[in-house]
C-alpha cells in the first residue's frame, strides 16, 4: 500500500505568519577595500563567518574580524581582513582561480593561535585542481578531469570538515581535506533532456550539451517516514538538476531553462520545525538564465518569485540575523547585471544598482560595525586602476512595518 507522502508546499498566495512583516530593506554602500595591486584581477571571492542559511551564530563574530578569501585569474589567493590586512597564501604563477570556499578551521584548537582568525580555504582553479589550506598552508591537492564550476559546504552536521566540488565535465564529489568520498557524473540520459524545438536557435541546443556542473549545495529532505536525509543537489548546465546520495543519483528534475545557481534554507512555510537537526536547510532555492527562482521541497519545485535578469548567484541569511528568532530565510540574488535582489517570503522586497557589474559576489554574516552584508567585488578595470580590484561592503538593514 502506497504510503502517504508529507503535504506538499502550496504555490499560490504568501505565507500567512506572525512574523515581523519587512516592508524593505535598506541596502547602503559602507566601506570599500581596496586589494594590493600584485593580487591582480580578482575572479572569486568568499566571506568568513558564512551568513549563509545552517551557519549563522549569534556569537559567530564575537573575535569582531570578518575575513575574505580573494582568488585571482593571475591564481594568487589571499585572505582580507575586515581591517584590510591581507596575508598572500599562493603567489601568482598558478592557473586562475576559479572557485574557493572559505570554511571554519579544521585544524585541532591547540594548534589555533588566539591572533586573527584563519579559517580554511578551498581553492578550484582552471586546471580541475582542488587545494586545501590549513592555518595558511597547502594541506592537500586533488584533481577533478576538468576546470572547477563549483564549492559549496557540507550543511551535514556528522561531516563538518567536508564539501562538494564540481566540475567542467559533470564530476560531482564530495571531499574533505584528507580524501574523496566519492565521486559521480551527472547524466540523465538523452531521452530525458528538455525537448528543443526544429527551429530553435542552434546555439541553445548546443548549451544543452554542455556537461558543466553549475552549481551544488547540500540539502535535508523528508522520506515518506518524515525522517529527514542528507543529500547533495547538483544543477546541470544540460537543463536538469539531480538529488544524490553518497554519489548516487536517486532524483532527477528536468527543466525548461538550466539552473545557474542552487542555495539551501528554508524559504517557504514547511510543516518541519527548524527544531529538528538539520531543519535550517530542508528546502533548496533553484534560480535559472530566465530570472525564475523556485523552492524544491519534498522533492518538488514550487515557484517562489521572478527578478528581471539572469541569476548568477542565490545566498540566503537566516531571519534571525536581523529579528533575533526564527521564520523563512532572507534571499540574496545577484545576477548578471548590475542589479541585486533582496527577496523575503516570495516577494522583491529591495533591489541595489552598483556602479558597475561585480566579477563576484557573496555574503557575510556579520562585518564588524556593520552587521550582514554583501560583498561585491569591482574589477579593476571599471574600478579606473591599471592593477587593483576592490571589495565594496553592502550593509543589509531591514525595515519593519509599524
Amino acid at each position: 500500500m502506497a504510503q502517504a507522502k508529507r503535504p506538499r508546499l502550496s504555490s499560490n498566495g504568501s505565507d500567512a505568519s506572525s512574523l515581523p512583516l519587512f516592508c524593505g530593506f535598506e541596502l547602503t554602500e559602507k566601506k570599500v577595500i581596496s586589494l594590493p595591486a600584485s593580487l591582480g584581477p580578482v575572479s572569486a571571492v568568499s566571506a568568513w563567518p558564512t551568513g549563509k542559511a545552517g551557519h549563522f551564530t549569534a556569537d559567530s563574530t564575537a573575535d569582531k574580524h570578518a575575513v575574505f578569501a580573494v582568488g585571482t585569474s593571475h591564481g594568487c589567493i589571499a585572505l582580507v581582513y575586515s581591517d584590510e590586512y591581507t596575508v598572500v597564501l599562493e603567489n601568482s604563477g598558478s592557473s586562475a582561480v576559479l572557485q574557493l570556499l572559505a570554511k571554519d578551521s579544521s585544524a585541532p584548537a591547540s594548534a589555533i593561535s588566539d591572533a586573527k582568525p584563519v579559517p580554511d580555504v578551498v581553492a578550484g582553479d582552471a586546471d580541475g585542481q582542488v587545494l586545501v589550506y590549513v592555518l595558511g598552508r597547502v594541506f592537500s591537492r586533488n584533481t577533478l578531469p576538468a576546470p572547477i564550476s563549483t564549492l559549496s559546504a557540507d550543511l551535514n552536521p556528522n561531516m563538518p570538515s567536508s564539501f562538494s566540488v564540481g566540475d567542467m565535465s559533470g564530476t560531482i564529489a564530495s571531499c574533505h581535506a584528507q580524501d574523496t568520498l566519492w565521486r559521480a557524473q551527472l547524466d540523465m540520459g538523452s531521452q530525458a533532456l528538455p525537448v528543443v524545438p526544429g527551429g530553435a536557435d542552434q546555439r541553445a541546443a548546443a548549451r544543452l550539451l554542455d556537461p558543466t556542473v553549475n552549481s551544488a549545495c547540500s540539502v535535508w529532505l523528508s522520506d515518506n517516514h518524515g525522517l529527514l536525509t542528507s543529500y547533495v543537489l547538483a544543477a546541470s548546465a544540460r537543463g536538469f538538476i539531480q538529488l544524490l546520495s553518497r554519489g548516487i543519483p536517486v532524483h532527477t528534475i528536468p527543466l525548461s531553462t538550466p539552473c545557474t545557481s542552487v542555495c539551501p534554507g528554508v524559504f517557504v512555510a514547511s510543516d518541519i520545525s527548524r527544531e529538528l537537526p538539520g531543519s535550517s536547510y530542508t528546502q533548496a532555492i533553484v534560480g535559472d538564465g530566465s530570472g525564475q527562482l523556485l523552492v524544491l521541497d519534498n522533492f518538488e519545485l514550487v515557484p517562489y518569485a521572478q527578478v528581471e535578469y539572469p541569476i548568477a548567484r542565490i545566498f540566503s541569511l537566516p531571519l534571525r540575523a536581523f529579528v533575533g528568532h526564527d521564520g523563512p530565510d532572507v534571499v540574496v540574488c545577484a545576477t548578471l547585471s548590475d542589479t541585486i535582489y533582496v527577496l523575503h517570503q516570495r516577494k522583491i522586497v529591495a533591489t541595489y544598482s552598483a556602479a558597475f557589474w561585480p566579477s563576484a559576489v557573496d555574503i557575510v554574516a556579520d562585518f564588524p560595525g556593520i552587521g550582514p552584508a554583501i560583498v561585491l567585488v569591482e574589477p579593476e578595470a571599471l574600478a579606473g586602476k591599471s592593477s587593483s580590484s576592490s571589495l565594496h561592503i553592502i550593509s543589509l538593514r531591514p525595515l519593519l512595518d509599524g
